[in-house]
């Protein structure tokens, strides 16, 4: 009987063991079916996390408001897409953003990771800007791929790049090519004058010249005359010279230009010389081009629909052209550099820069986008070859006010409310005041002279 109960006994213990053999094999099997699911799960979120290194964050863009803060936003999503942070994008008026920037980099505050700087300001912002040398190296971003000449004006400032180009327009004229013949296309002044005189109609309505005259934005037909004279505002030590035969002979100049333009000229801002030439009311445009024409000159209800073509400013000498010039670096108080680059790369891409050009006209920096048949094909392409003879005016802290002083009394002599002399010593005064309130560093010299005189003396 005992044999029995001891056998029952094994029997019901091995029973036991088998059930609960299989109650854990259940729940193990429960355990590698979650546990896969979880790793998973996991796995999936590293790879979106390393995919979108920077989830959460978000970088904060400070542009000039017009094409450049739209090609901003025009890239927007894919970089969002990539990098997982959101971008902000704080634009405002050319007028307005120099303030915009200067008090954010002097206040510390950082409220801008990215700036996009206009050349003439490289100077003045370069203390507050992170130098980007190390992170060209580091990430071998091909620096060579840029025009170096505008890489000189714009974004390189005393041998350390603080930004990278991403726009440039040479100042150039349009002219009526189906009024003026391709041999009388004028390349002094005089000849400029004497052109636009011979062909003009004002009973018809047809100027010799549109030009741009606000107070804020003329500026460059004054700047190429006495360049091409081989002067400038001071000599190379920043001994002012506007009151010299040089700066008189431009004012006068300047005068003869107005006489052969239309009187509603001297409030004219880009937009309106532009429509003045596009509507076929002058023989010549002098205005950005890629902020106008080169926009609308051939759209359907343009006048001049392929009836224009582009020619270099007029000279004397030096062939120098004005150069407009946007760079873009990065706050040294923002605490997201790594990110900022991240942007600035794509932004400045080959890819970005043929965006750039088809959808809003802006040049690119690149030399090999030139060579896109895009480019290549357009009415734009022919600016290429002023890129090596173009500058900006100074680029130190006193240029903002020096060409203020400049315009203060370059609008009110071009309207007859001053004489030419009157002229001349407010303008010696004005830029001798701006430089006495912000002087160059002790040993820098006027590096835009010693570029005229070079091209002076070729």
């Amino acid at each position: 009987m005992k044999k029995y109960v001891s056998l029952l006994l094994v029997v019901c213990l091995l029973l036991t063991m088998a059930a609960c053999g299989n109650s854990e094999s259940t729940q193990d099997t429960s355990a590698s079916t979650e546990a896969p699911a979880a790793s998973q799960s996991a796995a999936a979120e590293n790879a979106e996390s390393n995919e979108r290194p920077y989830e959460g964050e978000t970088l904060t863009l400070l542009f000039m408001s017009g094409t450049y803060a739209d090609m901003a936003r025009e890239i927007e999503a894919s970089f969002e897409e990539r990098t997982g942070a959101d971008l902000e994008i704080v634009d405002f008026p050319y007028a307005q953003l120099h303030e915009k920037m200067l008090l954010d980099f002097t206040s510390g505050s950082a409220a801008y990771d990215v700036v996009s700087v206009a050349c003439q300001w490289d100077g003045e912002m370069a203390p507050f800007l992170e130098p980007l040398d190390d992170m060209i190296a580091s990430d071998g971003f091909d620096i060579d791929a840029f025009n170096q000449n505008i890489l000189d004006n714009c974004g390189r400032w005393n041998g350390v790049i603080y930004g990278i180009p991403h726009a440039n327009t040479p100042y150039c004229i349009a002219y009526r090519t189906d009024i003026v013949p391709e041999d009388e296309i004028p390349t002094t002044w005089e000849e400029y004058i004497e052109v636009a005189r011979k062909y003009m109609n004002p009973e018809e309505g047809l100027y010799g010249i549109a030009p741009t005259c606000a107070k804020s934005q003329y500026g460059a037909g004054f700047y190429t005359r006495i360049w091409g004279k081989g002067a400038d505002w001071a000599d190379e030590d920043w001994n002012v010279t506007m009151n010299t035969d040089i700066v008189r002979w431009t004012l006068e100049s300047i005068a003869d230009e107005i006489s052969v333009a239309d009187p509603a000229c001297l409030n004219w801002s880009t937009a309106e010389a532009t429509a003045a030439f596009q509507n076929g009311n002058a023989v010549f445009l002098e205005a950005w081009p890629t902020l106008g024409i080169c926009l609308t000159g051939d759209s359907a209800d343009s006048a001049v629909a392929g009836k224009w073509a582009l020619m270099p400013m007029p000279t004397d000498g030096t062939g120098i052209n004005l150069l407009s010039g946007w760079d873009i670096g990065i706050n040294a108080a923002s605490e997201k550099k790594e990110l900022a680059w991240e942007f600035i790369k794509e932004y400045t891409s080959a890819e970005n820069q043929l965006i750039a050009f088809n959808k809003y006209s802006i040049l690119p920096t690149r030399m090999s986008v030139w060579e896109e048949p895009d480019v290549k094909n357009s009415n734009m392409y022919q600016t290429k070859e002023y890129l090596d003879s173009s500058v900006i005016w100074w680029r130190i802290a006193a240029s903002e006010e020096a060409r203020a002083e400049i315009n203060n009394a370059l609008h009110p002599f071009m309207c007859g409310d001053i004489s030419v002399d009157e002229a001349l010593e407010q303008m010696q005064t004005g830029v001798e005041n701006a430089l006495a309130n912000n002087p160059p560093e002790e040993g820098m010299k006027n590096t835009t002279i010693t570029t005229v005189k070079a091209l002076l003396n070729q």
